[in-house]
């Protein structure tokens, strides 16, 4: 691999007079969140023995669908900063890019982590009939503590509360090589095809050694953890975030017109919407497909005048501001209104809703702005706000 071409006559570090800001992606982050909430109100109903449609591929499906959309937004926001930042600069900054992801990440991932595995399992009312609060603590703890989350949910039964953390696990996997492969490779393009091949690879050929071992007891649980592992791992669905970042910040604009036609988001919205809601044709094992129409979708609402969907409401920038909170501390906020509604839908939805909000809200002040304010003095591309950076 080679550097990137360097700028003849570089500038000094400044910042922009414009803050890089992409209107209506906050709302999606929200409503992306709460579809995992929607999802894990059923998952808990399970969890504690109540009747629930977790087990309906079409409801379990959404949560995870959720999740994809946000590796592919975090590809997006990402890259789009860091090629802005290479074009301003010459290069990109990867010591403070690693600082801004500690500040935006760790305090509430380590918070969130330590309350699962060392407070909660000592309330009763937190505790789950069908899941052990902290199985094998010894054995994951060490995993989450050095963000392999998605390797201890391959490797060992899940914990309470701290599962959401696998998806934060992923996305620092992603962060920790991403601006080092952007700094080193002339093309862009060419390092995120690379990237998608290689995942997609590992994924369908650990499938096919495990096909092919089905005899061997053992070799077949050391490959079907493996492929456990890398079905978590969505790296190229990150990877499709950043190509569509790419587009816009390379101003391809035949492509872009043929996505920015409102017949094209329409054909591909529906086709979208029809696939999530009809229980045949599931990924279960590759998201690329729906990665590609997130990546459309974020692609329309951060650049395109036109996109049929608008999410430009105030109420939508906090909300999306408090989404990282709302994904992580939504499970004991569901178990708390659990035990109090028990399986009424109504005031179990409403209540779960309304308490994951306002822990949100809370965590959002108390745990992520003042490192957030830290955060801003290493920025290279200026952010309007913190709306602008990915979760």
């Amino acid at each position: 691999m080679t550097r990137p071409q360097r700028l003849r006559n570089p500038q000094p570090v400044t910042r922009n007079a414009t803050p890089a800001r992409f209107p209506g992606l906050n709302g999606l982050r929200f409503f992306a969140a709460i579809a995992v909430v929607c999802s894990h109100v059923e998952l808990l109903k399970g969890y504690n023995g109540f009747p629930n449609a977790y087990e309906n591929v079409v409801v379990y499906e959404v949560g995870r669908l959720a999740v994809t959309f946000f590796f592919v937004l975090s590809g997006f926001l990402i890259t789009w900063l860091l090629l802005e930042e290479r074009r301003e600069t010459g290069t990109i900054a990867v010591k403070k890019f690693y600082v801004r992801r500690i500040l935006r990440i760790w305090p509430l991932y380590y918070a969130t982590v330590l309350l699962a595995f060392f407070l909660f399992p000592h309330i009763a009312v937190l505790t789950m009939p069908k899941m052990a609060p902290a199985a094998d603590v010894a054995k994951t703890f060490p995993l989450f503590a050095l963000f392999l989350p998605q390797l201890a949910l391959s490797l060992y039964p899940p914990v309470a509360f701290a599962e959401p953390a696998w998806s934060i696990g992923v996305e620092e996997q992603f962060y920790l090589l991403w601006p080092v492969l952007m700094k080193r490779m002339r093309s862009f393009v060419t390092l995120a095809l690379v990237v998608i091949g290689v995942a997609l690879a590992a994924r369908y050929g650990a499938l096919a050694i495990a096909k092919a071992n089905r005899a061997d007891a053992v070799r077949l649980r050391f490959w079907n953890e493996v492929i456990d592992y890398l079905y978590f791992t969505r790296i190229e669905c990150m990877a499709i975030g950043g190509l569509f970042a790419w587009l816009h910040f390379a101003r391809r604009e035949r492509l872009l017109r043929f996505l920015y036609s409102r017949w094209t988001q329409t054909i591909v919205y529906t086709l979208t919407i029809w696939r999530m809601v009809t229980p045949g044709d599931k990924p279960i094992f590759s998201y690329g497909l729906y990665a590609i129409a997130f990546g459309m979708l974020i692609l329309n609402v951060a650049g395109n005048e036109r996109s049929l969907l608008r999410l430009r409401a105030r109420p939508f920038e906090f909300l999306g501001n408090i989404s990282f909170s709302i994904y992580m501390l939504h499970e004991p906020a569901i178990q708390l209104v659990l035990r109090v509604t028990g399986d009424r839908n109504a005031a179990l939805y409403a209540g779960s809703l309304a308490l994951t909000i306002a822990f949100a809200t809370a965590s959002y002040f108390f745990i992520e702005r003042p490192f957030l304010r830290w955060k801003s003095r290493y920025e290279i591309v200026r952010t309007s706000r913190v709306s602008s950076q990915p979760p």
